[in-house]
């Protein structure tokens, strides 16, 4: 078991439910799973609106200015659905035979995978998207003697998590936490392993600065590192959903061993099916104790077509120290003295204006747990502290 911490009550009667949920799939079809996800998709979309605004969110920050508002409305409602519908069959997954699973697959570029890792070992640049179970099991099916590793982070409930682990370790997955040495990875891909690694989320400024969906980011630097300390190649590991409970895994090679490269495949396979993408997580959220400071990273030749967008509230109109090829600024002075709610609306009004919401609030310092609490997921900083950039940007 990974997690070392006993488990408690309430981790308890989570693994009992699970268990007993795990039960009730598996006595039902894939088909009818599946289906079912996606009606619990849809209630979820309906009555939980912090969730709602969640992926709202992500996709305007993805597609706010390739999609009309009711086209990303509409995409969220889908979102629900079929994230529904891929978890509760990835639930149902591990109790069907290799031949029932192979019956539901589809796979393109597999042929140039199996080339490429008979001359060595590879990692596998893995985004949150499809039926991911079926990402740590597809090539077994296909080639049960392969050398596979995956990093992965550890569930926070150790009892679900020892089961999660056992069902994938069965097969021969080699399992790397989360905290495991590069060393081990490395080592492993340079041996002949195929290493995957889920690398589409939010690092914050210890990240490499890139640009996904042509906005400034930070982005997992371990894929290609690892890469480059084994010497092996890089390659997308995808799936998409393409018919009820039947999928697509695809395999595609990554020419360049750089996080830009990373970023640019994964971006590729979510714009190839958004639908399928795991939008639940703050992926652009700033984070740390100067979230702006990966800015300094971008050299100035480089075009970044959608820059950050920073909304200062204090009746002091202060710039922050960036250009607008990185970030855009507006001012807008607020009265606080208003309540909670009028102040919410004006937020939000403010972040729906265009077609990016705002990803800074600059609120005076007496007003910044304020902002914080009613601006949502929008990173709020204090519109007082000096911002300064370093004097020399790092190549990126």
């Amino acid at each position: 078991m990974s997690c070392s911490t006993p488990p408690t009550f309430n981790h308890r009667l989570e693994y009992c439910a699970y268990r007993i949920f795990e039960w009730m799939l598996k006595m039902m079809s894939l088909e009818t799973v599946f289906k079912l996800g996606e009606f619990t998709g849809r209630i979820v979309h309906r009555y939980n609106s912090t969730r709602r605004y969640q992926v709202t969110r992500n996709l305007r920050l993805a597609f706010g200015d390739e999609k009309s508002r009711h086209e990303i409305s509409q995409l969220t409602a889908e979102v629900f659905e079929r994230t529904g519908a891929n978890f509760l069959t990835s639930l149902k997954i591990p109790f069907l035979s290799d031949a029932k699973i192979l019956a539901r697959l589809h796979f393109e570029g597999l042929d140039d995978f199996f080339a490429t890792t008979r001359e060595g070992g590879i990692v596998m640049v893995s985004p949150h998207m499809g039926n991911w179970e079926l990402l740590a099991q597809a090539i077994f099916l296909v080639d049960g003697d392969f050398r596979v590793g995956t990093h992965y982070r550890p569930l926070n409930n150790s009892l679900i998590n020892a089961v999660v682990e056992r069902r994938r370790k069965r097969r021969g997955l080699k399992l790397f936490a989360k905290r495991s040495s590069t060393h081990r990875l490395s080592s492993f891909v340079r041996d002949g392993g195929a290493m995957g690694i889920l690398a589409d989320q939010r690092v914050g400024d210890r990240g490499a600065a890139c640009l996904f969906f042509g906005r400034p980011t930070t982005c997992s630097p371990l894929p290609h590192l690892i890469a480059k300390r084994g010497k092996v190649l890089l390659t997308s590991l995808s799936c998409e959903t393409v018919g009820i409970a039947r999928w697509k895994i695809s395999f595609r090679h990554i020419p360049i061993l750089s996080a830009q490269a990373c970023a640019d495949s994964i971006e590729e396979d979510w714009r190839r099916s958004p639908v399928d993408v795991f939008w639940f997580e703050d992926r652009w959220r700033l984070q740390g104790n100067d979230p702006i400071s990966f800015l300094n990273k971008y050299k100035d030749d480089l075009e970044i077509p959608r820059p950050l967008r920073a909304v200062n509230l204090a009746k002091e109109e202060k710039k922050l120290p960036y250009p607008d090829r990185l970030i855009t600024q507006e001012h807008y002075e607020i009265d606080f003295n208003q309540s909670d709610q009028s102040l919410r609306e004006i937020l939000n009004e403010i972040s729906n204006r265009g077609a990016n919401p705002v990803d800074i609030f600059l609120a005076p310092h007496s007003q910044l747990g304020r902002v914080k609490k009613l601006s949502g997921k929008t990173t709020t900083l204090a519109a007082e502290k000096n911002y300064l950039p370093e004097t020399t940007p790092t190549e990126k």
